[in-house]
């Protein structure tokens, strides 16, 4: 149990970790700057805001699959309008889907994310099902390779949070 709680701890602080030093980058920039698109991500310029609105796109993919999987309802991946994983248009999906937010706004949804996986990381801890294959039917690559929780749960927050803390700092 202790080395369960322990990877629960670290996945948890990494999230965390991450998102922390994001929101502080993010923070020392001018909210006037926030969305002005200023920033090259894969071949197109994005403002702050729509960065922050890739992490939160993401965020509720994530969570949508997780709560979809716990209440065995079928759907179709990558989901929100999307049955492919066309990350340029489901980049620029979010973008629009976000973009009404204020600067406010989009830091506090966040927020509300980040802390929600970091629920869901505890609770999965607890019950043994972060790092077991074949809990979640999701999980599975069109490959037919299978990804613990963890590892989508790693994908989807940590990398991308990073990346965009280097993108912006």
């Amino acid at each position: 149990m202790k080395t369960k709680n322990r990877l629960n701890n670290l996945l948890s602080e990494e999230i965390l970790n991450a998102y922390k030093s994001l929101v502080k980058a993010v923070t020392n920039i001018s909210q006037d700057y926030f969305f002005e698109k200023s920033y090259e991500m894969s071949g197109i310029k994005v403002s702050v805001a729509d960065i922050i609105a890739y992490q939160i796109g993401w965020g509720e993919l994530l969570i949508y699959w997780y709560t979809s999987g716990t209440r065995a309802i079928d759907f179709v991946m990558p989901g929100d309008g999307f049955e492919k994983w066309d990350y340029h248009n489901i980049s620029l999906h979010f973008y629009k889907k976000y973009s009404h937010l204020s600067y406010q706004e989009l830091l506090g949804k966040f927020d509300v994310i980040v802390h929600n996986v970091i629920q869901i990381v505890n609770h999965e801890s607890q019950s043994g099902n972060l790092e077991k294959l074949g809990v979640w039917p999701w999980s599975r690559l069109k490959s037919g390779k299978a990804w613990p929780l963890s590892k989508w749960i790693r994908v989807n927050t940590i990398a991308p949070y990073k990346r965009a803390y280097k993108l912006i700092s």
